[in-house]
């Protein structure tokens, strides 16, 4: 496929690019500067110069591919703008586009953010809203929401739920990619919205379960 990947130079989306790439796909990620560029044409992907919080740099980086996936993340600075509209500025985009299979990373607790941590109830709140506004699109969608991240070495297997809690709800990052790739190739996924943390099932196996 033709994948845009949104985050590209992010923690979970400088993994996700590597494999995309190794399964053939032929991926662009969406940077915001051209030093960004530079470093992702080394990786053997494409690159192309917008930013999810200005929806009108968007449909030209959309334009022509199968599919796209929502990686950005503001680390708390601007959750409206880029986690809750950055999402929907995509998801719009996508539609327009006829991009129709989109895959959004959103977090544990968005479905529920009431009962999350309350330091993090603004962010969930708007990780909530954006998850809302992509499951009525009419999209292709599937939702992830990962446990809390960590930089362990992945271990390619996950347990699936819909209500983990506590510290012990964890995941690493390139667990986190491996979801993401594995999701735009298991139709399964399609109209799914689930948490995901570390534990014993292949993560392909995991998937199919949906």
């Amino acid at each position: 496929m033709k994948i845009l990947v949104a985050g590209s130079r992010g923690a979970v989306g400088r993994l996700l690019i590597d494999k995309l790439i190794e399964r053939g796909h032929e991926v662009t990620g969406m940077v915001r500067s051209e030093s960004q560029r530079d470093v992702l044409l080394q990786t053997g992907a494409r690159a192309v110069l917008a930013d999810v919080s200005h929806k009108e740099t968007l449909d030209a980086a959309i334009a022509g591919q199968d599919a796209v996936v929502f990686a950005a993340g503001s680390k708390g600075k601007a959750v409206e703008a880029v986690d809750r509209d950055g999402a929907i500025h995509l998801c719009d985009a996508a539609n327009s586009a006829g991009a129709h299979r989109f895959v959004l990373l959103s977090s544990i607790y968005a479905g529920r953010p009431e009962q999350g941590p309350e330091n993090l109830r603004r962010y969930l709140h708007a990780k909530h809203e954006a998850d809302e506004y992509v499951a009525a699109s009419g999209l292709d969608y599937t939702i992830l929401r990962p446990g809390y991240l960590n930089d362990e070495p992945g271990t390619a297997k996950i347990q699936t739920g819909d209500a983990f809690d506590g510290t012990d709800a964890q995941i690493s990052r390139e667990d986190v990619a491996e979801v993401i790739a594995a999701s735009l190739a298991e139709p399964k996924t399609v109209g799914s919205a689930f948490e995901f943390i570390n534990g014993e099932t292949p993560i392909a196996d995991a998937l199919k379960t949906l």
